[in-house]
């Protein structure tokens, strides 16, 4: 699974390394898409702080295509299908298996129509030796934003208003990372995103074959990471350095 994940490069820099042509924002800051949409060259700063700790149900940034246009906007992040009774259930639709997401009940709709990329510095995994669980990080060698394979639908309110909401999907982990986690989350390489973002039969085989060839790192870091209120560089220190 993917559980935690960082992003603390600029959204500006997320734009351009994306190709972003717009951003949903409101008081200055990224928003979800009942927002107003500004194109991308008509914005100055947006605000933001670095996150080194990102956690299910967190407003997180995520690029779909709307109204023509790859756009920046944040969802909540913990999948509520359109028809469910209650929100809660996002908290436990973090992740989508790629191997059964276009039959799921939950993720078939989204995946078919719904398509959306997650950018990420890196993501956590945790392994478990002598029964003490281990947190690893992982990210691109040459410190480049990673996309993750998404998903997002709306949910209604009682009171009218849009609840907008993603799904990172996941795979089988690499062989050289499965001694860590059986889990990773689908990485859309640059030459495959446009293809990810539209409209379409369902791209995922695609998606899957591009991503063998996108280079991955990782380190041993501090357990600290397991508790969310802990949100700062030191998280992803090699802790095997020290």
């Amino acid at each position: 699974m993917c559980g935690r994940y960082t992003l603390k490069t600029d959204p500006k820099i997320i734009a351009a390394q994306f190709s972003v042509s717009a951003l949903a924002i409101l008081d200055g800051a990224i928003a979800d898409l009942t927002a107003p949409i500004v194109a991308t060259d008509l914005l100055d700063t947006v605000s933001t702080r670095p996150n080194y700790n990102v956690a299910p149900t967190h407003q997180i940034p995520a690029i779909l295509q709307h109204n023509d246009l790859p756009t920046l906007a944040n969802f909540q992040w913990g999948l509520v299908p359109s028809w469910s009774k209650d929100p809660a259930i996002g908290s436990r639709m973090i992740n989508a298996r790629s191997e059964t997401a276009a039959e799921k009940p939950s993720f078939r709709s989204a995946i078919a129509k719904h398509r959306c990329i997650v950018p990420a510095d890196g993501w956590y995994e945790w392994h478990t030796n002598a029964g003490k669980k281990i947190p690893h990080y992982f990210s691109d060698p040459s410190e480049s934003l990673l996309g993750f394979a998404g998903i997002y639908e709306s949910w209604t309110r009682p009171d009218g208003s849009l609840l907008w909401t993603t799904a990172i999907l996941t795979q089988q982990a690499r062989s050289e990372f499965t001694h860590i986690h059986d889990r990773m989350p689908v990485l859309v390489s640059p030459e495959v995103r446009t293809l990810w973002l539209t409209a379409g039969p369902n791209p995922l085989s695609e998606i899957l074959e591009a991503a063998k060839s996108t280079q991955i790192q990782e380190w041993e870091v501090t357990t600290a990471v397991g508790n969310v209120r802990n949100n700062s560089a030191e998280l992803i220190a090699n802790q095997t350095l020290f």
